[in-house]
């Protein structure tokens, strides 16, 4: 977890091209004043305001990273992303409702909800793609329901037959589909990730929550019993003891978690390319955990307000460890073929908590 990460060499790209290094420009405060009106007009409207939040947030991030110069563009309607949710928020009424009063309904509902999965991911990866522009030129996600269908059917039934050993090449395989069908204008992109690599990231955040989470645990359980043992007045929290070795396997398992977004991460954008463009990604383990843990520290502490805070800390951090290696003489050119995609797919995702991110 400690080895020193690679860093992106202008030298070593030179005869390839040059370096674009993503910059960040929006702080705390400016966002801090959006997420508090959003926060305000999303409870005064019962929710009803949320999908013109959802719009403020990202067009403000979008605007305030900058390539070359240059910010991105976000252009999604919030009456688009209002219809998406209130389709998504009567699909999850019916199936509460249903799962309360007849049990068996909860079976019937995932026997639609699965098959209709990759549907979903095509959808709301479809969405954001095409309305985020950058330079003009929007992306695009060009991947169809039957093909991430017959993708996603032969990794569920590995994943299946391994008993969940199947895992890391799950993870690798699927993002390495969805990046490969993203494009930019006409420009499609490519992506290779070696399962191997993932298998060895998973296995070390395994033992990172063994050696970060058990002594942790070990540690303030002994800390707290001998505490009690020298004072009557402290027997009060002998209970606590138990649940300690609980709160040192949720800290080694955030430091795990930190150590595989960080190697995953590098991968991912390691191995995508595009024409003229390659990309590099170079967060540290320790360093983002770290992060994570001060983050939580902070929002707990404040009862939530210090959110855009630790959101702009956390995204500059990533940005400024995230560059593009770029030809100059490739043009790039819009998609001509670029058909409208309904919000219904992202919202019900965003509905059932499910990361359909990459």
């Amino acid at each position: 977890m400690n080895a020193p990460e690679t860093t992106i060499s202008d030298e070593r790209v030179a005869s390839a091209g040059r370096v674009v290094r993503a910059e960040f420009t929006g702080s705390a405060g400016e966002y801090f004043r959006i997420w508090i009106v959003n926060l305000f007009f999303t409870l005064v409207t019962l929710g009803v305001y949320s999908a013109w939040a959802k719009v403020r947030k990202k067009r403000y991030f979008y605007g305030s990273t900058r390539f070359d110069g240059d910010s991105f563009d976000y252009f999604a309607s919030p009456k688009a992303i209002l219809k998406g949710r209130l389709v998504a928020a009567a699909i999850f009424v019916a199936y509460a409702l249903g799962t309360e009063l007849y049990p068996v309904a909860g079976l019937a509902f995932w026997a639609v909800a699965i098959p209709a999965l990759p549907w979903l991911v095509v959808r709301a990866l479809g969405f954001n793609a095409q309305n985020s522009a950058y330079r003009g030129l929007r992306f695009d996600f060009a991947a169809t329901t039957w093909e991430a269908a017959r993708r996603f059917a032969g990794m569920v039934a590995l994943m299946i037959a391994t008993l969940g050993l199947a895992w890391p090449w799950f993870v690798a395989r699927y993002k390495a589909f969805m990046l490969s069908r993203h494009a930019f204008g006409a420009s499609r992109f490519e992506c290779q990730l070696p399962a191997r690599a993932f298998y060895g990231i998973y296995l070390k955040a395994g033992l990172v929550v063994l050696a970060v989470g058990a002594p942790l645990a070990f540690a303030l359980t002994f800390a707290l019993s001998l505490a009690i043992a020298r004072s009557e007045s402290l027997q009060a929290l002998a209970p606590l003891a138990l649940l300690l070795p609980v709160a040192g396997g949720y800290i080694g398992y955030a430091v795990a978690y930190a150590y595989v977004q960080a190697r995953t991460t590098n991968l991912q954008w390691a191995g995508t390319r595009g024409p003229g463009v390659r990309f590099e990604s170079t967060l540290r383990a320790r360093r983002l955990s770290t992060l994570y843990i001060q983050n939580f520290l902070a929002v707990a502490a404040t009862a939530g307000l210090l959110i855009p805070w630790a959101v702009v800390r956390t995204l500059r951090y990533r940005l400024e460890h995230f560059a593009m290696i770029v030809d100059d003489a490739v043009v790039h050119e819009a998609n001509p073929a670029l058909a409208p995609v309904g919000a219904a797919g992202q919202e019900l995702g965003d509905f059932f908590n499910m990361d359909l991110g990459l």
